[in-house]
C-alpha cells in the first residue's frame, strides 16, 4: 500500500490527444511516447498476436493492454484495457488511473465513478460502466479472473467497418493477411462476442487478405488456454490440431471455411470444461491458412473466456 501511495500524484489526471488512441492507427511507439506512459513508465510492451500489453512501472501492480485489428502494428486500435492486480488492489489509485487510460484512448472521461463493484464479480459476469459514450466506442465494462480486474473501453464495430480505410496496395505485391478478428460464437446460450465456461459453441474468425488474391488450399488449426489456478497464471499449447481441406466433408466438430474474395471464414468448435480452482480466460486459435498460390500465413487469435 506504502509504495502505491508514493506513486499517487504520478496517477492525476493526465493530458491526451482530443481524438484518443481508439479506432486510429496510433502505432506503438506513439502509445509508449504519450503523456500518459510518459507519466506510467510504459515498459516496452509485450506482443503477441494483435494484443500488445505495456507493465506499468509506477505502479508495479497494472498493465495496459492494446488490441489492434490484426498483428500489424500499423492497424487500428479496437479496445483499450487497464488491468489491475488483484492481490494489490487499490479502489481509489485504480479510479484515477482509468480516468487517464480513459482520456489517452478517448479523449475524455466518460466514467469516472467508483469502481468497488467490479471487484465483487466471480469471473462468469461482467458489469457494464459505460454505453456508446461517442460514435466510435461500443461500451466501458470491467470483468475478473483470480489474476486482474480488467476494465475495458471496447470500439464500436460498425463504426470500424464504416470508416475502414482501403490499402492502396491491397490488390498488388505477395499475399498477406490483413486483418483477423472472432465475429461471433453460436452455443445453447445464444450468440455472443465470447466463448461461456462449461459450453459448447461455433465460433467464426474472419479473416481478410491483401496482395495477390488466392484461394485457400489448406488450414491448419490448433488453440492455447490461458488460466489461473491456485493464484499463478498458465498459458498451454495443446498438441491436437485441426486440418480443413477443400471438398472433404467435415463432421460435427470439424473445422469449416468458406471464402469470399479476400474475406475467409474459418468456423470452428471450440468447449471449455469448468475444473474446480481454475479460471480460463482465454482461448487462443493459431490458424495456418495455405493458398493456392503457395503463400503461408498464420493468424493468432484470443477469445475471451466468460
Amino acid at each position: 500500500m506504502r509504495r502505491l501511495l508514493r506513486y499517487l500524484p504520478a496517477l492525476l489526471l493526465a493530458p491526451a490527444s482530443a481524438a484518443g488512441w481508439l479506432a486510429t492507427s496510433a502505432s506503438p511507439a506513439q502509445i509508449q511516447q504519450s503523456s500518459f506512459c510518459q507519466q506510467q513508465r510504459c515498459a516496452a510492451p509485450d506482443a503477441y498476436g494483435r494484443t500488445w500489453d505495456y507493465d506499468l512501472r509506477a505502479t508495479g501492480s497494472h498493465v495496459l493492454r492494446v488490441q489492434r485489428e490484426s498483428s500489424d502494428p500499423a492497424s487500428r486500435v479496437t479496445s483499450v484495457s487497464l488491468l489491475s492486480a488483484n492481490e494489490d488492489v487499490n479502489g481509489e489509485i485504480d479510479r484515477r488511473l482509468f480516468g487517464d487510460v480513459q482520456r489517452a484512448a478517448l479523449g475524455f472521461v466518460s466514467n469516472a465513478g467508483r469502481l468497488e463493484p467490479c471487484y465483487a464479480l466471480d469471473g462468469s459476469t461482467y458489469r457494464v460502466l459505460s454505453t456508446a459514450p461517442d460514435d466510435r466506442t461500443a461500451q466501458l465494462y470491467c470483468d475478473w479472473d483470480e489474476a486482474y480486474t480488467r476494465f475495458v473501453i471496447e470500439a464500436d464495430r460498425a463504426y470500424l467497418t464504416r470508416t475502414a480505410p482501403t490499402p492502396v496496395t491491397i490488390s498488388s505485391g505477395p499475399t498477406k493477411l490483413n486483418t483477423w478478428a472472432f465475429t461471433t460464437c453460436v452455443g445453447a446460450g445464444g450468440t455472443n462476442s465470447y466463448l461461456t465456461m462449461g459450453e459448447a459453441a461455433r465460433c467464426t474468425l474472419r479473416v481478410t487478405t491483401k496482395g495477390e488474391q488466392s484461394a485457400v488450399v489448406k488450414a491448419e488449426l490448433q488453440y492455447e488456454i490461458e488460466y489461473v489456478q491456485n493464484g499463478q497464471y498458465v498459458k498451454k499449447l495443446l498438441p491436437e490440431k485441426e486440418l480443413w481441406l477443400p471438398g472433404r466433408t467435415p463432421g460435427p466438430l470439424d473445422p469449416r471455411l468458406t471464402q469470399q474474395g479476400r474475406a475467409i471464414d474459418l468456423n470452428v468448435s471450440l468447449a471449455v470444461k469448468k475444473v474446480p480452482g481454475r479460471r480460463v480466460t482465454s482461448v487462443n486459435t493459431i490458424a495456418r491458412l495455405t493458398f493456392a498460390n503457395g503463400a503461408v500465413k498464420t493468424a493468432y487469435e484470443p477469445l475471451l473466456v466468460r
